[in-house]
Protein backbone atom coordinates (compact mmCIF):
# COMPACT_ATOMS: atom_id res chain seq x y z
CA UNK A 1 0.00 0.00 0.00
CA UNK A 2 3.01 2.29 -0.25
CA UNK A 3 3.39 2.57 3.52
CA UNK A 4 6.48 1.60 5.52
CA UNK A 5 5.99 -1.70 7.31
CA UNK A 6 6.56 -2.67 10.91
CA UNK A 7 7.52 -6.36 11.06
CA UNK A 8 6.02 -8.54 13.77
CA UNK A 9 9.53 -9.28 15.06
CA UNK A 10 9.70 -5.69 16.34
CA UNK A 11 7.08 -6.70 18.90
CA UNK A 12 7.95 -10.35 19.48
CA UNK A 13 11.67 -9.76 20.05
CA UNK A 14 10.98 -7.15 22.72
CA UNK A 15 8.46 -9.44 24.41
CA UNK A 16 10.89 -12.38 24.32
CA UNK A 17 13.52 -10.29 26.10
CA UNK A 18 11.03 -9.12 28.71
CA UNK A 19 9.75 -12.63 29.35
CA UNK A 20 13.31 -13.84 29.95
CA UNK A 21 13.68 -11.14 32.60
CA UNK A 22 10.35 -12.07 34.20
CA UNK A 23 11.37 -15.73 34.31
CA UNK A 24 14.61 -14.76 36.07
CA UNK A 25 13.22 -12.26 38.57
CA UNK A 26 9.63 -13.39 39.07
CA UNK A 27 8.49 -9.76 38.88
CA UNK A 28 4.86 -9.37 37.74
CA UNK A 29 4.60 -7.49 34.45
CA UNK A 30 1.72 -6.19 32.34
CA UNK A 31 2.22 -6.21 28.56
CA UNK A 32 0.13 -3.61 26.76
CA UNK A 33 -0.80 -2.80 23.16
CA UNK A 34 -0.33 -6.38 21.94
CA UNK A 35 -0.89 -6.37 18.18
CA UNK A 36 0.40 -9.58 16.55
CA UNK A 37 -0.42 -13.27 16.46
CA UNK A 38 3.19 -14.10 17.32
CA UNK A 39 2.98 -12.04 20.51
CA UNK A 40 -0.27 -13.80 21.46
CA UNK A 41 1.50 -17.16 21.11
CA UNK A 42 4.40 -15.96 23.29
CA UNK A 43 2.03 -14.75 26.00
CA UNK A 44 0.00 -17.95 25.93
CA UNK A 45 3.13 -20.05 26.37
CA UNK A 46 4.40 -17.80 29.16
CA UNK A 47 1.13 -18.22 31.04
CA UNK A 48 1.24 -22.00 30.58
CA UNK A 49 4.58 -22.15 32.40
CA UNK A 50 3.31 -19.86 35.13
CA UNK A 51 5.05 -16.56 34.50
CA UNK A 52 3.35 -13.71 36.42
CA UNK A 53 2.21 -11.70 33.42
CA UNK A 54 -0.98 -10.05 32.20
CA UNK A 55 -1.56 -8.54 28.78
CA UNK A 56 -3.93 -6.27 26.88
CA UNK A 57 -4.67 -5.07 23.38
CA UNK A 58 -6.53 -1.99 22.18
CA UNK A 59 -10.11 -1.94 21.01
CA UNK A 60 -9.12 -0.67 17.56
CA UNK A 61 -6.77 -3.61 16.96
CA UNK A 62 -9.77 -5.89 17.54
CA UNK A 63 -11.98 -4.05 15.06
CA UNK A 64 -9.58 -3.05 12.28
CA UNK A 65 -6.60 -4.49 10.41
CA UNK A 66 -4.33 -3.70 7.49
CA UNK A 67 -7.23 -4.70 5.23
CA UNK A 68 -8.92 -1.44 6.27
CA UNK A 69 -6.03 0.83 5.30
CA UNK A 70 -6.82 1.14 1.60
CA UNK A 71 -8.42 4.54 2.27
CA UNK A 72 -5.29 5.87 4.00
CA UNK A 73 -7.55 7.27 6.73
CA UNK A 74 -5.24 9.14 9.17
CA UNK A 75 -7.63 8.10 11.95
CA UNK A 76 -6.47 4.51 11.55
CA UNK A 77 -2.83 5.29 12.26
CA UNK A 78 -1.98 3.97 15.71
CA UNK A 79 1.01 2.68 17.67
CA UNK A 80 1.68 -0.17 17.24
CA UNK A 81 0.29 -0.26 13.70
CA UNK A 82 -2.79 -2.28 12.90
CA UNK A 83 -1.95 -5.91 12.30
CA UNK A 84 -2.83 -8.20 9.44
CA UNK A 85 -6.23 -9.94 9.33
CA UNK A 86 -4.49 -13.01 10.81
CA UNK A 87 -3.15 -10.89 13.66
CA UNK A 88 -6.60 -9.44 14.24
CA UNK A 89 -8.17 -12.91 14.35
CA UNK A 90 -5.56 -14.06 16.87
CA UNK A 91 -6.24 -11.07 19.11
CA UNK A 92 -9.99 -11.66 19.00
CA UNK A 93 -9.55 -15.32 19.95
CA UNK A 94 -7.04 -14.41 22.66
CA UNK A 95 -9.52 -12.13 24.39
CA UNK A 96 -12.18 -14.84 24.22
CA UNK A 97 -9.79 -17.47 25.60
CA UNK A 98 -8.39 -15.22 28.34
CA UNK A 99 -4.85 -15.13 26.94
CA UNK A 100 -5.29 -11.36 26.72
CA UNK A 101 -6.72 -10.13 29.98
CA UNK A 102 -7.96 -6.67 29.12
CA UNK A 103 -9.01 -4.30 26.34
CA UNK A 104 -7.59 -0.78 26.50
CA UNK A 105 -9.27 2.38 25.22
CA UNK A 106 -5.94 4.08 24.50
CA UNK A 107 -7.90 7.33 24.03
CA UNK A 108 -5.56 9.73 22.21
CA UNK A 109 -7.18 12.99 21.06
CA UNK A 110 -5.70 15.21 18.37
CA UNK A 111 -6.89 18.40 16.72
CA UNK A 112 -8.44 18.52 13.26
CA UNK A 113 -5.29 20.15 11.88
CA UNK A 114 -3.02 17.46 13.30
CA UNK A 115 -5.03 14.70 11.63
CA UNK A 116 -5.73 16.43 8.31
CA UNK A 117 -2.37 15.44 6.86
CA UNK A 118 -1.08 12.41 4.91
CA UNK A 119 -1.26 9.06 6.70
CA UNK A 120 2.49 8.64 7.00
CA UNK A 121 3.05 11.89 8.90
CA UNK A 122 -0.07 12.16 11.04
CA UNK A 123 0.54 11.55 14.77
CA UNK A 124 -0.61 8.06 15.80
CA UNK A 125 -3.70 7.80 17.97
CA UNK A 126 -7.50 7.91 17.99
CA UNK A 127 -10.28 8.73 20.42
CA UNK A 128 -12.39 5.90 21.79
CA UNK A 129 -13.99 6.60 25.17
CA UNK A 130 -17.53 6.93 23.77
CA UNK A 131 -17.11 4.50 20.90
CA UNK A 132 -15.34 1.46 22.28
CA UNK A 133 -18.18 -0.20 24.19
CA UNK A 134 -20.90 0.26 21.52
CA UNK A 135 -18.67 -0.93 18.67
CA UNK A 136 -17.21 -3.90 20.55
CA UNK A 137 -20.66 -4.92 21.81
CA UNK A 138 -22.13 -4.82 18.31
CA UNK A 139 -19.20 -6.66 16.71
CA UNK A 140 -18.61 -9.41 19.24
CA UNK A 141 -21.57 -9.78 21.62
CA UNK A 142 -24.51 -9.16 19.29
CA UNK A 143 -22.85 -11.38 16.68
CA UNK A 144 -22.55 -14.20 19.21
CA UNK A 145 -18.76 -14.40 18.95
CA UNK A 146 -18.25 -13.56 22.64
CA UNK A 147 -20.44 -13.98 25.72
CA UNK A 148 -21.42 -10.61 27.15
CA UNK A 149 -19.42 -11.30 30.32
CA UNK A 150 -16.24 -11.75 28.28
CA UNK A 151 -16.47 -8.16 27.08
CA UNK A 152 -17.58 -6.68 30.41
CA UNK A 153 -14.78 -8.39 32.30
CA UNK A 154 -12.16 -7.33 29.75
CA UNK A 155 -13.26 -3.72 30.21
CA UNK A 156 -13.77 -3.63 33.98
CA UNK A 157 -12.70 -6.21 36.57
CA UNK A 158 -9.76 -7.66 34.65
CA UNK A 159 -8.06 -4.30 33.99
CA UNK A 160 -8.30 -3.70 37.74
CA UNK A 161 -6.62 -7.05 38.36
CA UNK A 162 -3.86 -6.17 35.88
CA UNK A 163 -3.14 -3.14 38.07
CA UNK A 164 -3.37 -5.22 41.28
CA UNK A 165 -6.47 -3.27 42.29
CA UNK A 166 -9.52 -4.75 43.94
CA UNK A 167 -12.53 -4.53 41.60
CA UNK A 168 -15.27 -2.14 42.71
CA UNK A 169 -18.18 -3.88 44.43
CA UNK A 170 -21.78 -2.86 44.99
CA UNK A 171 -22.28 -2.38 48.73
CA UNK A 172 -24.81 -0.39 50.75
CA UNK A 173 -23.65 3.13 51.66
CA UNK A 174 -20.58 2.89 49.40
CA UNK A 175 -19.94 4.85 46.19
CA UNK A 176 -21.04 3.01 43.05
CA UNK A 177 -19.08 2.60 39.83
CA UNK A 178 -21.68 1.83 37.18
CA UNK A 179 -22.28 2.17 33.45
CA UNK A 180 -25.79 2.32 32.00
CA UNK A 181 -25.53 1.03 28.44
CA UNK A 182 -28.38 0.76 25.92
CA UNK A 183 -27.41 -1.56 23.05
CA UNK A 184 -30.62 -0.73 21.14
CA UNK A 185 -30.01 3.03 20.75
CA UNK A 186 -28.57 4.18 17.42
CA UNK A 187 -26.74 7.50 17.20
CA UNK A 188 -24.58 9.38 14.73
CA UNK A 189 -20.97 10.17 15.57
CA UNK A 190 -20.62 13.93 15.05
CA UNK A 191 -18.62 16.71 16.66
CA UNK A 192 -21.83 17.89 18.33
CA UNK A 193 -22.66 14.45 19.76
CA UNK A 194 -19.21 13.59 21.08
CA UNK A 195 -18.28 14.64 24.60
CA UNK A 196 -14.64 14.68 23.55
CA UNK A 197 -13.35 17.95 22.12
CA UNK A 198 -11.56 15.96 19.43
CA UNK A 199 -13.05 14.03 16.52
CA UNK A 200 -10.13 11.89 15.35
CA UNK A 201 -12.07 8.69 14.73
CA UNK A 202 -12.72 6.61 11.63
CA UNK A 203 -16.40 6.47 12.59
CA UNK A 204 -17.01 10.22 12.31
CA UNK A 205 -20.26 10.80 10.45
CA UNK A 206 -21.42 7.20 10.80
CA UNK A 207 -24.44 5.86 12.66
CA UNK A 208 -23.54 3.22 15.21
CA UNK A 209 -25.70 0.98 17.42
CA UNK A 210 -25.44 1.18 21.19
CA UNK A 211 -24.81 4.12 23.47
CA UNK A 212 -23.66 4.72 27.02
CA UNK A 213 -26.51 6.63 28.66
CA UNK A 214 -24.91 7.43 32.01
CA UNK A 215 -21.85 6.72 34.14
CA UNK A 216 -21.57 6.78 37.92
CA UNK A 217 -18.13 6.90 39.50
Amino acid sequence: QGLPGAPAIAESSAIATLLEAVALTGTPVHLQRISTARAVAQIAQAKVIGLPITASTTWLHLLKSTADLNTYDPNLRVTPPLGTPADQAALIQAVKDGVLDAIAVDHTPYSYEEKTVPFGVTPPGVIGLELMLPLLWHRFVESGDWPALTLWRALSTQPAQCLSQAPAQLQPHHPAELVLFDPATTWTVTAANLRSQSTNTAWLGESIPGQVERVWC
